[in-house]
Protein backbone atom coordinates (compact mmCIF):
# COMPACT_ATOMS: atom_id res chain seq x y z
CA UNK A 1 0.00 0.00 0.00
CA UNK A 2 0.96 3.36 -0.84
CA UNK A 3 1.94 6.19 1.76
CA UNK A 4 -0.85 8.48 0.73
CA UNK A 5 -3.29 5.50 0.71
CA UNK A 6 -2.24 4.60 3.95
CA UNK A 7 -2.65 8.29 5.19
CA UNK A 8 -6.12 8.19 3.70
CA UNK A 9 -7.12 4.68 5.44
CA UNK A 10 -5.85 6.46 8.82
CA UNK A 11 -8.15 9.25 8.42
CA UNK A 12 -10.94 7.37 7.68
CA UNK A 13 -10.65 5.49 11.10
CA UNK A 14 -10.16 8.45 12.91
CA UNK A 15 -13.05 10.50 11.19
CA UNK A 16 -14.96 7.60 12.28
CA UNK A 17 -13.25 7.19 16.01
CA UNK A 18 -11.69 10.20 16.47
CA UNK A 19 -8.76 8.19 18.55
CA UNK A 20 -7.00 5.34 17.73
CA UNK A 21 -4.28 3.28 19.20
CA UNK A 22 -0.81 2.77 17.02
CA UNK A 23 -0.85 -0.87 17.42
CA UNK A 24 -4.60 -0.73 16.47
CA UNK A 25 -4.13 1.35 13.15
CA UNK A 26 -0.69 -0.74 12.19
CA UNK A 27 -3.08 -4.47 12.77
CA UNK A 28 -5.37 -2.57 10.53
CA UNK A 29 -2.93 -1.29 7.61
CA UNK A 30 -1.04 -4.39 7.65
CA UNK A 31 2.33 -2.03 8.65
CA UNK A 32 4.65 -2.16 11.69
CA UNK A 33 4.19 -0.30 14.26
CA UNK A 34 7.18 1.60 13.06
CA UNK A 35 5.75 2.90 10.08
CA UNK A 36 2.92 3.68 11.73
CA UNK A 37 4.63 6.10 13.81
CA UNK A 38 6.05 7.57 11.09
CA UNK A 39 3.31 7.94 8.68
CA UNK A 40 1.59 9.81 12.17
CA UNK A 41 4.18 11.95 12.65
CA UNK A 42 3.88 13.44 9.17
CA UNK A 43 0.06 13.33 9.81
CA UNK A 44 0.60 15.14 12.54
CA UNK A 45 3.04 18.04 10.93
CA UNK A 46 0.51 18.84 8.56
CA UNK A 47 -1.97 19.56 11.12
CA UNK A 48 -3.90 16.89 10.62
CA UNK A 49 -3.87 14.72 14.40
CA UNK A 50 -1.99 14.71 17.46
CA UNK A 51 0.23 12.02 19.14
CA UNK A 52 -0.62 10.61 22.34
CA UNK A 53 1.39 8.44 24.17
CA UNK A 54 0.67 5.02 22.41
CA UNK A 55 -1.97 6.23 20.22
CA UNK A 56 -3.46 9.32 17.85
CA UNK A 57 -6.22 11.98 18.13
CA UNK A 58 -8.07 13.39 15.27
CA UNK A 59 -7.64 17.60 15.02
CA UNK A 60 -11.19 18.15 13.54
CA UNK A 61 -12.23 21.54 14.28
CA UNK A 62 -13.39 24.71 12.35
CA UNK A 63 -10.22 25.77 11.56
CA UNK A 64 -8.48 22.20 10.18
CA UNK A 65 -7.61 22.05 6.10
CA UNK A 66 -7.08 19.15 4.74
CA UNK A 67 -4.19 18.57 2.13
CA UNK A 68 -5.69 18.34 -1.37
CA UNK A 69 -3.87 15.09 -2.32
CA UNK A 70 -6.28 13.63 0.88
CA UNK A 71 -9.49 15.39 -0.81
CA UNK A 72 -9.19 14.32 -4.36
CA UNK A 73 -9.34 10.77 -2.70
CA UNK A 74 -12.41 11.38 -0.94
CA UNK A 75 -16.00 11.27 -2.51
CA UNK A 76 -14.53 10.80 -6.09
CA UNK A 77 -17.77 8.92 -7.46
CA UNK A 78 -19.85 11.77 -5.97
CA UNK A 79 -17.36 14.32 -7.52
CA UNK A 80 -17.58 12.55 -11.35
CA UNK A 81 -21.53 12.84 -10.55
CA UNK A 82 -21.64 16.53 -9.70
CA UNK A 83 -19.34 17.31 -12.35
CA UNK A 84 -21.10 15.83 -15.43
CA UNK A 85 -23.99 17.85 -13.94
CA UNK A 86 -22.37 20.81 -13.79
CA UNK A 87 -20.94 20.70 -17.61
CA UNK A 88 -24.12 21.74 -18.67
CA UNK A 89 -23.38 25.13 -18.03
CA UNK A 90 -20.50 24.84 -20.00
CA UNK A 91 -20.86 27.62 -23.37
CA UNK A 92 -18.47 27.67 -26.54
CA UNK A 93 -16.55 31.04 -25.89
CA UNK A 94 -17.20 31.70 -22.42
CA UNK A 95 -14.80 33.20 -20.25
CA UNK A 96 -14.27 30.21 -16.96
CA UNK A 97 -13.13 30.92 -13.31
CA UNK A 98 -12.29 27.50 -11.71
CA UNK A 99 -11.21 27.75 -8.00
CA UNK A 100 -8.42 24.99 -6.64
CA UNK A 101 -10.82 22.61 -5.04
CA UNK A 102 -10.28 18.88 -6.09
CA UNK A 103 -13.98 18.87 -6.87
CA UNK A 104 -13.75 21.77 -10.06
CA UNK A 105 -10.89 19.52 -11.18
CA UNK A 106 -13.40 17.21 -12.37
CA UNK A 107 -14.80 19.27 -14.48
CA UNK A 108 -11.36 19.59 -16.87
CA UNK A 109 -12.49 16.39 -18.90
CA UNK A 110 -15.52 18.67 -19.95
CA UNK A 111 -13.61 21.59 -21.57
CA UNK A 112 -11.85 19.21 -24.14
CA UNK A 113 -15.48 18.83 -25.53
CA UNK A 114 -14.53 22.53 -26.80
CA UNK A 115 -12.60 25.14 -29.12
CA UNK A 116 -12.67 28.38 -27.97
CA UNK A 117 -12.49 28.69 -23.95
CA UNK A 118 -10.92 31.22 -21.16
CA UNK A 119 -10.33 29.64 -18.11
CA UNK A 120 -8.76 31.33 -14.51
CA UNK A 121 -7.87 29.16 -12.12
CA UNK A 122 -5.92 29.97 -8.73
CA UNK A 123 -5.06 26.55 -8.12
CA UNK A 124 -1.24 25.38 -9.34
CA UNK A 125 -2.76 21.29 -10.04
CA UNK A 126 -5.59 22.84 -11.65
CA UNK A 127 -3.29 24.59 -14.18
CA UNK A 128 -0.75 21.89 -14.76
CA UNK A 129 -4.05 19.28 -15.72
CA UNK A 130 -5.59 22.40 -18.25
CA UNK A 131 -2.14 22.59 -19.43
CA UNK A 132 -2.86 19.79 -22.01
CA UNK A 133 -5.80 21.82 -23.22
CA UNK A 134 -5.69 24.00 -26.78
CA UNK A 135 -7.86 26.84 -24.92
CA UNK A 136 -5.91 30.41 -23.35
CA UNK A 137 -5.39 29.19 -19.49
CA UNK A 138 -4.71 32.10 -16.96
CA UNK A 139 -2.94 30.95 -13.39
CA UNK A 140 -3.15 34.01 -11.11
CA UNK A 141 0.13 33.25 -9.26
CA UNK A 142 0.74 34.66 -6.10
CA UNK A 143 1.54 32.95 -2.22
CA UNK A 144 1.52 29.32 -2.68
CA UNK A 145 -0.67 27.53 0.39
CA UNK A 146 1.19 24.17 -0.09
CA UNK A 147 -1.56 21.91 1.74
CA UNK A 148 -4.52 22.97 -1.12
CA UNK A 149 -1.79 23.88 -3.80
CA UNK A 150 -3.73 26.95 -4.22
CA UNK A 151 -2.32 30.41 -4.86
CA UNK A 152 -3.45 33.59 -2.77
CA UNK A 153 -3.14 36.60 -1.39
CA UNK A 154 -3.59 40.53 -2.89
CA UNK A 155 -1.25 39.46 -5.62
CA UNK A 156 -3.62 36.46 -7.09
CA UNK A 157 -7.01 38.99 -6.26
CA UNK A 158 -5.72 41.75 -8.16
CA UNK A 159 -4.99 39.32 -11.02
CA UNK A 160 -8.69 37.96 -11.06
CA UNK A 161 -9.66 41.41 -10.95
CA UNK A 162 -8.23 41.80 -14.21
CA UNK A 163 -11.30 40.00 -15.56
CA UNK A 164 -14.68 39.56 -15.89
CA UNK A 165 -15.57 36.10 -16.20
CA UNK A 166 -19.04 34.59 -17.85
CA UNK A 167 -19.26 31.75 -15.09
CA UNK A 168 -17.59 30.47 -11.88
CA UNK A 169 -17.08 27.37 -10.78
CA UNK A 170 -16.27 26.48 -6.93
CA UNK A 171 -16.44 24.20 -4.28
CA UNK A 172 -16.03 24.48 -0.51
CA UNK A 173 -15.69 22.31 2.80
CA UNK A 174 -19.36 22.82 4.12
CA UNK A 175 -22.83 24.31 3.93
CA UNK A 176 -25.10 24.83 6.74
CA UNK A 177 -28.68 23.91 6.94
CA UNK A 178 -29.27 27.75 6.36
CA UNK A 179 -27.41 27.57 3.35
CA UNK A 180 -24.25 30.04 4.25
CA UNK A 181 -21.11 28.32 2.14
CA UNK A 182 -18.03 27.83 5.03
CA UNK A 183 -14.60 27.14 4.59
CA UNK A 184 -11.57 26.83 6.71
CA UNK A 185 -9.11 28.70 5.15
CA UNK A 186 -9.26 32.45 5.29
CA UNK A 187 -7.42 33.03 2.10
CA UNK A 188 -9.18 30.60 -0.38
CA UNK A 189 -12.28 32.04 1.05
CA UNK A 190 -11.06 35.71 0.19
CA UNK A 191 -10.47 34.74 -3.24
CA UNK A 192 -13.68 32.60 -4.30
CA UNK A 193 -15.49 36.16 -3.29
CA UNK A 194 -12.96 38.30 -5.08
CA UNK A 195 -14.59 35.75 -7.96
CA UNK A 196 -18.18 36.12 -7.68
CA UNK A 197 -17.72 39.46 -7.94
CA UNK A 198 -16.21 39.54 -11.00
CA UNK A 199 -18.82 36.65 -12.67
CA UNK A 200 -21.69 36.51 -13.95
CA UNK A 201 -22.93 33.21 -13.09
CA UNK A 202 -21.74 31.16 -9.96
CA UNK A 203 -21.92 27.79 -10.20
CA UNK A 204 -21.59 25.75 -6.65
CA UNK A 205 -20.53 22.30 -6.54
CA UNK A 206 -21.04 20.37 -3.09
CA UNK A 207 -21.20 16.85 -2.49
CA UNK A 208 -23.72 15.10 -0.08
CA UNK A 209 -20.76 15.22 2.51
CA UNK A 210 -20.69 18.70 2.88
CA UNK A 211 -24.46 19.25 3.53
CA UNK A 212 -24.69 20.44 7.37
CA UNK A 213 -20.95 21.21 7.75
CA UNK A 214 -20.28 24.57 9.46
CA UNK A 215 -16.18 25.72 9.61
CA UNK A 216 -14.67 29.10 10.44
CA UNK A 217 -15.29 31.30 7.45
CA UNK A 218 -18.38 32.67 5.53
CA UNK A 219 -18.00 32.55 1.83
CA UNK A 220 -21.58 33.38 0.54
CA UNK A 221 -25.11 31.96 0.19
CA UNK A 222 -26.74 29.72 -1.80
CA UNK A 223 -29.25 31.92 -2.30
CA UNK A 224 -26.96 34.32 -4.04
CA UNK A 225 -26.00 31.34 -6.59
CA UNK A 226 -27.42 30.35 -10.33
CA UNK A 227 -27.25 26.61 -9.32
CA UNK A 228 -26.33 24.26 -6.73
CA UNK A 229 -25.09 20.88 -7.59
CA UNK A 230 -24.62 17.91 -5.52
CA UNK A 231 -24.58 14.37 -6.17
CA UNK A 232 -28.19 13.31 -4.51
Amino acid sequence: MLEVERFEKIMEYLREKKTAPVNILAKRLFVSEATMRRDLSELERKGLVKRLHGGVILLDGANQELPLYLRERQNTDAKRIISEKASHHIVEGQTIFLDASSTAQYLIKYFENYQNLTIITNGLKTAQELNSLSHRIYCTGGLLLHNSSAYVGDFAADFVRNFNADIMFFSSRGVSESGQITDASREETYIRQVMLQQSRKHIFLCDHNKIGQVYCYNLCNVSQLDDYITDL
